[in-house]
This record gives structure tokens, C-alpha cells and sequence, in this order.
């Protein structure tokens, strides 16, 4: 999974990079789709011992996901590790581009 820009314009929660989205980017919708999907809402930072203004730094793009941040939040988020993140920010982008072709 590399960080290459994908050019969706008509998003105006990515813009960060002037339409530009980025992985990382969508590694961070895929977890916001995931919290909004729990039935309970879940506090991932104080769940896992992240201090709450690097987990926003994260949540606001302000900083890159590192793997072992992925990876300790994945089980709190009903995934298995930081590597079913990735799958789902893939279908993330999926969707995105879907989305942009057909409009």
C-alpha cells in the first residue's frame, strides 16, 4: 500500500491536498466508517492507551499511520491487525473512484 495521490475533487473531507487523497487518508475514513459501524461508540485512544492528541493528530491526517499504531487499535476496531485496516481503506478507495468515474 503506497501513498500515491488519487484525484477526487468532489470530496471536501479530504483537503488536505487539494483534492489529492491520499492513503493514508483513507486508511483514516476506513477507521471512521468502522467506529460509526460499532453498535456501542468506542473511545480507540483511552482503549488502548494512546495519548488523545496523537490519536486526533492521526484522525485529522496531521500525521502519517504508523503500522504498530494500526496495529494496536485494529483489535479494539474488530479487526484482526493493521493489515485488515489497509484491506478496508482499499475498498475505501474503491468505492471513492467508483464513485468519481460515475459522476
Amino acid at each position: 500500500f503506497t501513498e500515491y495521490p488519487v484525484n477526487i475533487e468532489r470530496n471536501p473531507e479530504y483537503s488536505g491536498n487539494g483534492g489529492d487523497v491520499t492513503s493514508n487518508e483513507y486508511v483514516t475514513q476506513a477507521i471512521k466508517v468502522r467506529m460509526a459501524d460499532l453498535e456501542s461508540p468506542i473511545d480507540v485512544a483511552d482503549a488502548v492507551g494512546i495519548n488523545r492528541v496523537v490519536m486526533n493528530r492521526y484522525m485529522r491526517n496531521q500525521r502519517e499511520w504508523p503500522i504498530r499504531v494500526l496495529d494496536k487499535i485494529a483489535p479494539a476496531l474488530r479487526w484482526r491487525d493493521g493489515l485488515d485496516i489497509f484491506i478496508a481503506a482499499n475498498s475505501e478507495e474503491k468505492d471513492s473512484e467508483a464513485t468519481f468515474i460515475k459522476a
